[in-house]
């Protein structure tokens, strides 16, 4: 066998055990769970997980990085891929903890890593602090929204009693309605597990209650979604008055087509701002803006309450332009993102592969690795991204 063959079959080899079992890839590219080190180590982060089911994640997001790229601080988010591997808060200074695998806040808890909640407060876990909506005042705006269209008949809750501020929204939706006597209220209890019984709930009620059945408030983007479902099919759109208490994208359009009559910006970029900015104070050591408290199962918590307001026919324009566009600036940012990651990577692996594999005589062989997109999008972390190797060998002359 001529040595050019041999030197061939060394490198389809060295592809398969790469493609088929990752041996040897971080040989190749080094060890892609380490940020750029100091001399202490890894160096530090502020760790940030969200609840991957809210509809204004993105909005959150663009408000956490455009702090941190301004003041050129490291965020680094726990997906479920992340957040699995042994040491996932590894040089984290703070965690920042909306919702995800619940598995970080043991880690957080193991390696004494602060832990700051966003919107959501967790069972069984000591908080530093936690950023918040005020939920209260949401309750009384949908309630107020519902009165100044109708003064009496049934007025239908729809909300899930585990989720932090539940009690704060619905003791604020009662403060407005109480002063209505002919106005009674009815809750469908949901959780997020049982979004087919929220349905056939609100169905059911609706059949055993012709008529009479005014309005709904439902408190999350994802509880109003399904009333105006059950309410199109039901060809009760008209009649019955949709409330909902958590504005997004879909929501907005909703009221756009008359499907729903009001709503309320939660302002989830400035929970994204504010969270970041009380994480850098955490980490520094400072003095927290506390305006408020909330109770938890480990007592009380500090608390910074962000300001909300209602969505109506007459400023819903400029809400929705606002959402709108931070919404696409965020997919863009997200995009650019990616795109730089996917070159540095190229980059670095072409670096490796030429310095480890060099050309004898006239003959040279490379290994040109293409990277696709679209599987780079679906992955956080570099190292983790599936690679098409491609091989092509190139003669000189």
């Amino acid at each position: 066998m001529s040595k050019r063959r041999q030197s061939l079959l060394v490198i389809l080899s060295l592809s398969l055990s790469l493609t088929i079992t990752g041996c040897g890839l971080q040989a190749l590219l080094g060890n892609k769970n380490k940020t750029s080190s100091t001399k202490g180590g890894t160096e530090a982060f502020i760790a940030v997980s969200l609840n991957e089911e809210d509809p204004n994640k993105l909005l959150i997001t663009k408000g956490i990085d455009d702090l941190a790229k301004k003041e050129n601080v490291q965020v680094k988010y726990m997906d479920q891929s992340t957040a699995a591997k042994e040491t996932p808060l590894k040089g984290a200074k703070v965690l920042i903890y909306q919702g995800g695998n619940e598995s970080l806040l043991k880690s957080a808890e193991t390696d004494k890593i602060p832990v700051l909640a966003l919107s959501q407060l967790p069972e069984n876990v000591k908080l530093v602090g936690i950023i918040t909506p005020d939920q209260e005042k949401s309750g009384e705006i949908m309630a107020q929204t519902i009165v100044s269209k109708v003064a009496e008949g049934q007025v239908v809750i729809l909300g899930d009693p585990n989720e932090t501020g539940y009690q704060e929204r619905l003791a604020g939706t009662k403060v407005v309605l109480s002063k209505y006597p002919k106005i009674t209220v009815h809750n469908i209890v949901s959780s997020p597990d049982s979004e087919s019984g929220v349905k056939q709930g609100l169905v059911d009620f609706l059949q055993k209650n012709p008529g009479k059945v005014q309005g709904i408030l439902a408190y999350t983007e994802k509880l109003a979604a399904i009333a105006n479902e059950v309410l199109k099919q039901a060809q009760l759109d008209k009649k019955v008055i949709l409330v909902g208490g958590q504005a997004s994208v879909p929501s907005l359009e909703r009221m756009s087509s008359g499907a729903q009559v009001g709503d309320v910006d939660t302002s989830p970029y400035l929970q994204g701002v504010n969270a970041y900015q009380w994480a850098q104070k955490i980490v520094k050591k400072e003095s927290l803006d506390v305006n408020d408290s909330i109770t938890s199962d480990q007592g009380e918590i500090p608390a910074k309450v962000i300001q909300v307001k209602a969505v109506t026919p007459d400023n819903l324009a400029v809400i929705q332009k606002s959402y709108t566009k931070t919404t696409e600036s965020a997919e863009q940012d997200q995009k650019k993102k990616r795109s730089q990651q996917v070159k540095m990577l190229n980059q670095k692996i072409n670096q490796k592969i030429n310095h480890k594999i060099k050309g004898k005589g006239k003959t040279r062989k490379r290994i040109r690795v293409v990277i696709s997109r679209e599987q780079a999008a679906k992955e956080s972390k570099l190292n983790q991204v599936p690679f098409l190797l491609e091989f092509k060998r190139l003669r000189n002359g």
